[in-house]
């Protein structure tokens, strides 16, 4: 009990309390109720989980693409020039492939004629390759969307696809799919940092599978270059495939470097990017230096989203293998369809097949047509060779090229005329219903 005197007018002050309050020794004492624990300080706060700091980065990863602006492709006045000059390029790659089969003096079969002595069972496994290789690209595209957004969107994922392969294949090194994605992708009401990092993330992780298939295999299966007669031929794909590995490799080899050794790979860029400055290939050092830093930085904010779920990232890499080891796959199914080759062709000549195609896709890299258009059909017709000849080897080149070119050119040319056609009904309907309000207001 406290004693009873007089409080000075200081704690008289201090010891005022809210109307219809208790003082601390006014309150009812209940012994059976439930001790309450003391709300934490700030500093004393639990530290996040290893699961919600990954979290953390990746949402700060993730505002790392929300400062970029997405901007529509620029439309061009003859656009239309190079869709002309692209059929071209293709029609003469098809007459090249040709004059390269007769030249041996084989007469070349007709579609209909070469098809009766093909194989219908091995037709579906190629058609099936074909659908696998379509279905794989569309779910690396619904996967990251899923990681990105928390939820699958299978539509823009099979457009975003499909758009994305078009544009690479009509433009030289394959540089226009990714802008038009992103815009397609913003479009369609995704934030410009989502759009971006879905975009960088499936362009790094098939980059990463591509390079990483590619290598096994021409490290592996090298002797595979024997079976060629031509001395000329076997080096050109040994020496013009190693080195368009080596700058296919450019771009995942910096950014792994970056993430494990930055200091390392910070004064590598120093480096290069100085002896491009004496040689008067970088014009601003540093301006060079702060632009390669900076598109490093994007490739480990997209690894950072990724790494968040850990499971989505295995199904991205998983789907990316599958879709270039089946794309590889391609013209030994096709030789298989027209009976080209034996029945005991097996996997040990698929092996065979995919590696000759690697090397031949390696070696034309640094080619500037779309697609690598020409070179590839030319280099292809005479490496293959080793396994088909005559009408065989010109109809399974044909069905391989169409199958991973041609086809998603023709789709893509589709949808341009589509769109074309149904902007422009739209456009008309929107005049008619103008002019029908217009002449109502009138009367």
């Amino acid at each position: 009990m406290s004693e009873n005197k007089e409080p000075t007018a200081v704690e008289a002050e201090e010891s005022v309390q809210p109307e219809n309050s208790l003082t601390e020794a006014e309150e009812p004492i209940q012994p059976d109720a439930p001790a309450v624990e003391a709300v934490p300080l700030s500093e004393d706060k639990p530290k996040p989980t290893r699961r919600g700091k990954k979290k953390q980065e990746a949402e700060a990863a993730l505002k790392n693409f929300d400062s970029r602006t997405v901007e529509p492709p620029k439309k061009r006045k003859f656009g239309w020039v190079g869709t002309v000059l692209l059929l071209v390029v293709i029609g003469l790659s098809i007459w090249m492939m040709l004059e390269i089969v007769t030249g041996s003096g084989d007469e070349i079969q007709s579609l209909g004629e070469i098809l009766a002595g093909s194989s219908w069972q091995f037709a579906l496994i190629t058609l099936a390759v074909l659908v696998a290789v379509m279905l794989f690209d569309c779910l690396k595209y619904a996967v990251v969307l899923k990681t990105t957004t928390g939820r699958f969107h299978i539509r823009e994922s099979v457009k975003v696809a499909f758009l994305g392969k078009f544009y690479d294949n009509i433009t030289p090194f394959a540089a226009g799919g990714q802008p038009m994605q992103i815009y397609y992708l913003h479009k369609k009401g995704f934030s410009g940092g989502v759009s971006s990092a879905v975009v960088l993330i499936k362009y790094f992780a098939q980059m990463f599978s591509w390079v990483t298939v590619s290598l096994v295999f021409m490290a592996s299966c090298s002797g595979v270059l024997d079976l060629l007669d031509n001395s000329a031929q076997k080096t050109l794909l040994m020496v013009a495939g190693s080195i368009g590995l080596c700058v296919n490799m450019l771009l995942p080899v910096t950014v792994i470097l970056f993430a494990l050794l930055p200091k390392f790979a910070r004064a590598v860029c120093a480096v290069v990017v100085g002896a491009g400055a004496k040689i008067k290939i970088v014009k601003d050092k540093e301006k060079a230096t702060a632009k390669a830093e900076a598109f490093v930085n994007d490739f480990r904010s997209a690894f950072k989203i990724m790494s968040h779920r850990p499971l989505n990232l295995i199904f991205l890499m998983l789907f990316c293998v599958a879709e270039v080891f089946l794309t590889f796959s391609v013209p030994y199914f096709a030789m298989k369809t027209f009976a080209g080759l034996g029945a005991n062709d097996g996997i040990y000549v698929m092996i065979e097949v995919m590696a000759i195609n690697i090397f031949v896709t390696q070696s034309v890299a640094v080619v500037p047509t779309p697609g690598n258009t020409g070179a590839m059909e030319g280099l292809g017709a005479l490496a293959f060779s080793v396994f088909v000849t005559g009408s065989v080897q010109f109809w399974s080149m044909f069905g391989w090229r169409f199958a991973v070119y041609y086809i998603y050119v023709l789709v893509g040319l589709g949808i341009t005329v589509f769109e074309f056609i149904r902007n422009l009904v739209r456009m008309r309907r929107k005049k008619r219903k103008e002019k029908e309000q217009t002449s109502d207001e009138n009367s």
